[in-house]
């Protein structure tokens, strides 16, 4: 390939990095009476960016010696990231507003995460993979800490800064013992060097990648940093948090763990079965606790971290190509519907915070169907599809799980799985039963209703039906995607 040709693989991330620069030269000369213009750039940008995903698709090449691969897998990654940051970013100037923290700002530091993402999706190798990480999640730990007057924010924001910077250690030490061992960091060059013989030292590396990997994640017991962030973040940036980084992470894991180290997969498998039970039980153990419903969605996100691992340890159990593609899909479909379902709970739950002393406590949404029918009904639909009932996507995303690891073999974690979507039918119909089956409090919380978070809770809630009623309009495109890993 050309040059031409090389940057055109590159489409959706010169779109993205064009459009920050564009951000700060508005965000220069706009006046403060004008700063909502910014959404709509970014929105717009974004847009573009989604539609350069459509060029891009069925490329399948390897490009810059290796080190970048822009296949169907990535696409759908860089696609889904796209969706996650126009909600976000749809969501959060309301919220921003009354709080006074800086729309340009937000959105700067939102479009880099993304782009972060984006290279995290396509790395071809453990360097830029690296990078791409790093990228997305400096940016992370900034939006966290985003509100600057907020002891809160700024408590959440160094915790993760902290913790995160120890996990990228931990990760790049394991980088440094596969190159060590295999004279590469090319993801296809490991592959073929390890060819399926285990030893002592590269399990030493996998220890390393999978406590880096898994942090990122939100993995018990590497999960601690994760109530904390969430909480303190402003709620729209609690969204984007809990979708967000968790694609680039698990687009990190395929990257490493079903391609680069997929001929030891057996070897990793036990561990990553130990890791999704605990993860998937202690979330949702926690959860069940919670009178604040943005730290019980916090939990409850770790819960959900299980639910997506055990697509990869269905992929790792496998004996055969196609059972395992089927693992890789049913993560790719979990990432996008939990995107599309979290990211709107956080956003309703942020709308009843428009009193800056809300703090997201059960109590707020208290007679809420009296009060905002419309708001009550998306949140109970949402709760609906987080708990797993039909028609919603949550359902669907749950089902794809369980059927994918019954096909491996995993018929006892398929088990634990619907164990545990029981377990969180509690807290979630709890919130449900708040809104419709108790009276308002004497002075009920303000209820942000502005245009702009209405109609995109409005599009999430279709989503959520819509992609639970019609699967198949993107079962065909995960396939495709899947067995680019092939």
């Amino acid at each position: 390939m050309d040059l031409i040709d090389d940057l055109v693989t590159l489409l959706p991330e010169l779109i993205l990095v064009a459009l920050v620069l564009v951000i700060i030269v508005a965000d220069l000369f706009l006046p403060r009476a004008a700063k909502w213009v910014l959404t709509w750039v970014t929105v717009g940008g974004l847009i573009l960016a989604g539609a350069a995903c459509v060029v891009v698709w069925n490329i399948n090449e390897t490009v810059y010696n290796g080190f970048y691969v822009v296949d169907d897998l990535s696409v759908f990654f860089k696609a889904t990231t796209i969706l996650i940051g126009i909600f976000s970013v749809l969501f959060a100037p309301s919220y921003l507003a009354v709080r006074r923290i800086p729309l340009g700002e937000f959105n700067i530091i939102l479009v880099s995460a993304l782009i972060g993402m984006s290279i995290l999706a396509s790395s071809g190798d453990l360097i830029t993979l690296f990078l791409g990480l790093e990228l997305m999640t400096m940016p992370s730990y900034l939006l966290t800490g985003l509100h600057k007057t907020d002891r809160y924010s700024n408590e959440g924001g160094l915790k993760y800064f902290l913790l995160g910077s120890f996990a990228s250690a931990i990760l790049l030490f394991g980088i440094a013992w596969i190159y060590g061992l295999t004279g590469t960091t090319n993801v296809a060059g490991i592959a073929a060097a390890v060819d399926g013989t285990m030893s002592g030292a590269l399990l030493v590396a996998i220890g390393f990648l999978t406590v880096g990997g898994t942090f990122k994640i939100a993995a018990v017991p590497f999960h601690y940093w994760t109530p904390d962030a969430y909480q303190g973040a402003p709620t729209p940036i609690t969204g984007f948090l809990s979708a967000g980084p968790k694609l680039g992470a698990f687009a990190l894991l395929i990257r490493i763990f079903a391609d680069a180290l997929a001929p030891l997969r057996a070897d990793w498998l036990a561990i990553f079965l130990i890791l999704t039970v605990l993860t998937m039980t202690v979330g949702n153990v926690v959860a069940l606790t919670q009178v604040n419903v943005k730290r019980m969605l916090a939990y409850s996100s770790i819960a959900h971290t299980g639910y997506i691992m055990a697509g990869l340890a269905a992929f790792a159990s496998a004996d055969d190509q196609r059972v395992a593609a089927r693992g890789i899909e049913a993560v790719l479909f979990y990432v996008l519907g939990y995107a599309v379902m979290n990211i709107a709970a956080f956003a309703v739950v942020a709308m009843l915070q428009r009193d800056t002393g809300r703090f997201g406590g059960l109590n707020s949404f208290r007679g809420l169907a009296s009060r905002d029918p419309w708001r009550a009904g998306a949140m109970a639909i949402l709760m609906l599809s987080l708990t797993g009932i039909p028609p919603t996507v949550g359902f669907f995303a749950k089902l794809y799980v369980l059927l994918a690891a019954v096909e491996a073999g995993l018929a006892w974690l398929a088990v634990v799985i619907v164990l545990n979507a029981a377990l969180a039918a509690f807290y979630y119909l709890r919130v449900i039963v708040y809104m419709y089956m108790r009276d308002p409090e004497p002075e009920p919380a303000p209820v942000d209703t502005s245009p702009l978070g209405s109609v995109a809770l409005a599009l999430s809630v279709v989503g959520v039906i819509a992609l639970g009623v019609f699967p198949g309009a993107i079962l065909g495109l995960l396939e495709v995607s899947a067995a680019s890993l092939f």
